[in-house]
């Protein structure tokens, strides 16, 4: 039987171990998912829609890692690319050329389309100190060749079959303009899907004709505890935490991110979204 003493000297060998998973393995460990969603209109084939968001580059989450991630995305074999906000984390903390040029790995491979997250600016970054607006980071995506659809829609041909793409701003950013976004929606009768930042927005899209929403925001809770889930969600309907949830006969898939903020992550990895929409 173990001593106390040996107990007692085996809880720092413990704590450091606990500390080197959740900072040095787990934040790098990243996790390919696959998930099939089936919409209320159908698709005359599977569209297959590589979900990123929450890259949140910055030093503890280098551009190297971001790279990693595009490229097993890529992979994957998507058909398009649906980035959900979150770029960066502050103003200051990554290198934006580098960025650029990671960003086309994507653009160049596939159609790629992107909505902006609180980090990237707005009222809630604003308070935060730094970009009082998202135009700098949707200016910069941009120039990766990335499709940023700000409060606008657009119609996208994949293999032959038509469907909408709604990018609507940040709801913490207060850049939300849900009629601007689908009133530019030109053919209500085919599938649309909406990217959007943070789940808690659906209720502004909620009596617009939509099959599916991508959204980021929440890292999963980022730290889940075992046999009670994650202790913080930043998102008022903690329903819409992670992974594919129904909403009024719809869908709304809540990735877990790539990056991370503060460095650390447990029992909660990094995901590589890919959804085949059926």
């Amino acid at each position: 039987m173990p001593t106390r003493r040996v107990f007692l000297y085996g809880l720092p060998t413990a704590a450091l171990s606990v500390y080197g998973y959740t900072y040095h393995i787990e934040p790098r460990w990243l996790e390919d998912t696959q998930t099939e969603i089936v919409t209320g209109r159908k698709l005359p084939r599977p569209l297959r829609i590589l979900h990123l968001s929450d890259l949140h580059a910055a030093a503890i989450v280098p551009i190297s890692f971001l790279e990693e991630a595009f490229r097993r995305g890529l992979a994957m074999r998507p058909d398009i690319v649906c980035l959900t906000g979150d770029f960066v984390t502050t103003d200051n903390d990554f290198d934006p050329v580098r960025y650029e040029a990671a960003l086309r790995m994507l653009s160049s491979a596939c159609p790629t389309f992107a909505v902006a997250g609180n980090h990237d600016g707005g009222v809630w970054a604003a308070q935060s100190g730094w970009f009082p607006t998202s135009t700098y980071i949707r200016q910069m995506v941009a120039r990766g060749g990335v499709r940023v659809l700000h409060n606008e829609a657009t119609e996208v041909e994949v293999h032959g079959q038509r469907f909408s793409l709604v990018g609507v701003g940040d709801w913490w950013s207060d850049e939300l303009r849900a009629p601007l976004a689908f009133g530019a929606v030109r053919d209500p009768s085919i599938p649309a899907i909406v990217l959007n930042h943070n789940p808690d927005g659906k209720a502004d899209c909620y009596r617009y004709a939509w099959d599916l929403m991508l959204c980021g925001h929440t890292h999963g809770g980022q730290v889940m505890v075992p046999f009670y889930g994650p202790p913080v969600v930043p998102i008022l309907d903690k329903r819409y935490a992670a992974g594919l949830n129904a909403f009024e006969r719809r869908w709304i898939y809540t990735t877990r991110g790539v990056g991370n903020i503060l460095g650390f992550r447990a029992n909660c990895r990094p995901e590589i979204s890919l959804l085949i929409v059926r």
